[in-house]
């Protein structure tokens, strides 16, 4: 036998190029449809308190979804301490601010009513004279109810958990599903331990390490791994995590912020110390897979689409209007990002009276079939091209959201929008007015 051939033998078959190097896999929807039938679900903080801030039919939906999984369901203590130290906030935030978001959603969609009725029955002076009284109106309203209200009722809950429709239903669902909390002493060397592996930028958790305020030290997420990592030694089976949560000290981040799937350095850690795979998943991708696994479940699309409308809303408030050159940026941006369907779809909306473009017009623009391609985080690009923008001080915080999704009622988006002063400015530059004041 040749040197060649007993050095092969004695290394064994060969392997392939993801031997190693599993975690760069795409995790595709059949993956998670999987993982819900069978692993161990853990919800991080986030997507429970989301519970608060979803449509009443879309938080329905979603426990009703718990309750099916509620066996394979596990909630480490670090959540459940979060949980607690989180909700009342969370709770008066959403009496302050939802009235008022929905009042806004509403004048947008009279605004365009007004505006189609308009154009085919009165002058462009008289209906820019109704266009004014309503929105005057809407303003007038929402200072009203911004000055007293009960919002969804939540007062009562604030006062008595005993009134509170989540905690309702989440204190049967994880019944003796939540991990126990470290001891004082462990806690004290897992702390430390955190502090270290930040000063490495080992995730999870670096991003959050200013967080030294707390008795954690911004070390929470790195507490919450090491308890889903004793947990699934334990219990064996593969772990899917779910989490609003898209920074790079948890996922894989491909262009402007697109998350790819897990930190392979997590999926190693979870393999090396129990022994099983760690998946990673969005709220709105957790419900479409529920979705397809199990029929019976009374989640529709609309349940989806409201999830994926509160990840994507949660980083683009501001009032801060568009200027010609801050919008031709974030257009270059994303055309250097190989996104020129966004920008064709952003172009044709800002040519539009009411900076309105329908669903169909989108998937015209873009080349979509309606029946194999949802518009389910189609503003995603949009809002990480901003982010990048604003970070690198090429545009200033606190812009006006570049594009919306705009619904008329629960269920798909009816369309997208983009901002009143983006619409503005493209009339001006029609006329010849300046822009740049």
């Amino acid at each position: 036998m040749s040197d060649q051939a007993q050095h092969a033998e004695a290394a064994g078959p060969l392997g392939g190029i993801f031997d190693g190097f599993e975690a760069y896999r795409r995790i595709e929807s059949a993956d998670l449809e999987r993982a819900v039938r069978s692993s161990v679900v853990a919800l991080d903080t986030n997507v429970l308190l989301d519970l608060y801030r979803v449509l009443k039919a879309t938080r329905d939906d979603n426990l009703k979804a718990l309750w099916k999984i509620a066996d394979r369901l596990f909630m480490p203590a670090q959540v459940q301490r979060e949980f607690w130290r989180n909700r009342d906030q969370v709770i008066l935030d959403v009496i302050a601010r939802d009235s008022a978001k929905e009042l806004q959603q509403a004048q947008q969609t009279a605004r365009l009513a007004l505006g189609a009725w308009g154009r085919q029955s009165m002058s462009q002076a008289e209906a820019t004279v109704l266009q004014g009284e309503l929105d005057s109106a809407f303003k007038e309203v929402r200072k009203k109810l911004q000055a007293g209200g009960e919002g969804l009722k939540l007062n009562a809950a604030l006062k008595d958990v005993e009134l509170d429709p989540v905690l309702k239903d989440l204190g049967g669902i994880f019944a003796g599903r939540v991990g126990h909390p470290f001891s004082d002493e462990r806690l004290t060397e897992l702390v430390a331990e955190g502090r270290r592996r930040f000063a490495r930028l080992i995730p999870p958790g670096y991003l959050d390490a200013e967080k030294a305020n707390q008795v954690e030290e911004g070390t929470g997420d790195f507490l919450l791994w090491e308890q889903l990592i004793a947990y699934a030694r334990v219990d064996g089976r593969d772990i899917l995590f779910v989490t609003r949560d898209v920074k790079a000290d948890w996922w894989r981040l491909g262009q402007l912020g697109a998350p790819l799937g897990p930190r392979p350095e997590l999926v190693d850690e979870m393999w090396d110390r129990a022994g099983v795979r760690l998946l990673l998943a969005e709220p709105a991708q957790l419900w479409e897979a529920l979705l397809e696994a199990y029929p019976d479940l009374p989640i529709n699309q609309s349940t989806v689409d409201d999830t994926e409308r509160l990840s994507e809303d949660a980083d683009v408030e501001g009032s801060t209007p568009w200027t010609m050159g801050m919008w031709e940026t974030l257009l270059s941006r994303l055309e250097d990002s190989a996104y020129p369907k966004r920008v064709a779809v952003l172009r044709a909306a800002a040519r539009d009276p009411e900076g309105f473009i329908p669903r169909e017009q989108v998937y015209k623009i873009c080349g979509y079939d309606p029946a194999k391609r949802l518009l389910v985080g189609f503003t995603r690009p949009v809002i990480g091209a901003t982010r990048e923008l604003v970070a690198s001080g090429e545009l200033p915080a606190g812009l006006e959201p570049a594009l919306r999704a705009h619904y008329l009622r629960p269920g798909k988006a009816e369309g997208f929008l983009v901002p009143r002063s983006v619409v503005e400015i493209h009339t001006d530059q029609i006329r010849g007015v300046s822009t740049e004041s």
